[in-house]
């Protein structure tokens, strides 16, 4: 097969791969043709390159910017792209138009603007909540077109909409609202137009130096998450080492009086003392470990109207998002 030709994964080949597919059409012209479209349409290839002889050729290659690149050619480039505008125009093919607009947004506004609607303070769920509430989909996942999974995040403007796509996994809510928070602070800011994307293919420690937009993009994430663009958290008694558990325990009981949610504290703890052993370990004791892209997904699946796409990429979807259609 000529998609395995490209080193795509066997997932994601399986993802696009229609359930109608049978023996029997394999022996209809228009159900081969049917299936190359569609096909075509869930990677982002040029259909007309699955027609003949040539190798499959994906449609989107120079709209994309990538961040923290490290081995990735150019075919990969374009599969994560591709694949990526896939999946984000099948998202926003699945809500009602929007006319809400986040470029220019500041972050200090967005959160208090969650934080004047009771909130003690911005976690996963109110960005989550945001994002959904302007139109901006965010689904965590769980397919990725090469075996090895190389994107964290990306976000994608298709016209006037945007989508964000997360990649990393993490047990922890604190460290996927900060994933989150920084995509929010790249379409804010501007820093991706319509039609084009941008791919954070890793994260660096939150606050590390990288290229203007990625600093940007971190300290929009921190001041909507904390308030402060560059947070420094220390105990009060700085000769004194704090186990997990203490630091976990201080985290939560300061929280709401600091505005600023327990995870999120123990990395600004992390960042600041550059002791990730103890942020890390108290994660464990503040909450309970979950996969977190389930709790991304689940609410993705309840805001998404189905019902608006075709039972082909409906399918898609609940593949690639991990979710059973109810």
């Amino acid at each position: 097969m000529r998609l395995k030709g490209l080193g795509l994964a066997d997932t994601a080949i399986e993802a696009v791969w229609p359930s109608w597919w049978s023996a029997e059409a394999d022996s209809s012209t228009s159900a081969r043709t049917e299936l190359r479209f569609g096909v075509a349409r869930r990677l982002g290839l040029d259909p007309s390159s699955l027609f003949g002889d040539e190798a499959p050729r994906f449609l989107w290659t120079a709209e994309a910017r990538f961040k923290h690149l490290s081995t990735e050619g150019n075919l990969e480039r374009a599969g994560i792209t591709s694949f990526g505008r896939a999946v984000a125009a099948a998202l926003i093919g699945a809500l009602p138009p929007s006319a809400a607009d986040l470029s220019g947004a500041s972050a200090h506004d967005l959160r208090q603007s969650i934080i004047d609607s009771g909130r003690p303070y911005v976690g996963l769920a109110d960005l989550l909540a945001l994002c959904w509430g302007i139109g901006i989909p965010v689904a965590h996942l769980r397919v990725f077109p090469w075996p090895q999974k190389r994107m964290a995040a990306m976000t994608v403007g298709l016209e006037d909409r945007w989508s964000i796509l997360l990649g990393k996994d993490a047990g922890y809510p604190a460290w996927i609202s900060f994933y989150l928070a920084h995509e929010l602070g790249h379409i804010a800011l501007s820093h991706v137009g319509a039609g084009g994307a941008l791919v954070d293919l890793d994260f660096e420690d939150p606050g590390s130096p990288g290229d203007e937009e990625e600093d940007a993009a971190d300290a929009f994430a921190l001041e909507l998450l904390t308030g402060q663009t560059q947070p420094t958290v220390l105990l009060a008694d700085p000769a004194v080492r704090a186990t997990a558990s203490e630091l976990a325990r201080i985290a939560v009981g300061v929280a709401e009086a600091l505005q600023i949610e327990p995870g999120t504290l123990a990395l600004c703890f992390g960042y600041s003392t550059q002791d990730w052993k103890t942020a890390n370990g108290s994660l464990k004791v503040i909450y309970t470990e979950t996969p977190v892209w389930q709790e991304v997904n689940r609410v993705a699946m309840t805001q998404l109207h189905l019902g608006e796409l075709s039972t082909e990429a409906v399918e898609f979807l609940a593949t690639v998002l991990g979710q059973p259609i109810a």
